[in-house]
């Protein structure tokens, strides 16, 4: 399943994969709760791009880093202060944990 390189690479590097995995994780979670938000309001999921909730303002790629944008910006947006929804956090870490899990049970 795995190449002699990924092997090797685990092999003095365990946590490597599974990190790599909750990274993924992390982002999978965070396009979930944006997909559910559009639905929801029925947008599409291209347009408008990621925005504030409160007042609309269009989100940087520094703010679109799952678990840590949240964090740095202690769950508020950083022009109007409004809060992002702590639901979103939520989805963000449960995909982290969830793709950690399932990259270290198919790993050797």
């Amino acid at each position: 399943m795995f190449g002699a390189a990924a092997l090797a690479i685990h092999a003095h590097w365990p946590w490597v994969w599974p990190l790599w995995g909750g990274v993924l994780g992390a982002v999978l979670g965070s396009f979930l709760g944006c997909m559910l938000d559009r639905l929801r309001l029925g947008q599409g999921l291209r347009y408008p791009p990621s925005h504030c909730p409160s007042c609309h303002h269009r989100l940087g790629v520094w703010q679109l880093i799952p678990i840590l944008s949240w964090l740095w910006l202690q769950g508020r947006c950083c022009w109007c202060k409004g809060p992002i929804p702590y639901r979103l956090l939520v989805l963000e870490i449960i995909g982290a944990v969830a793709g950690a899990a399932v990259v270290a049970w198919l790993l050797p």
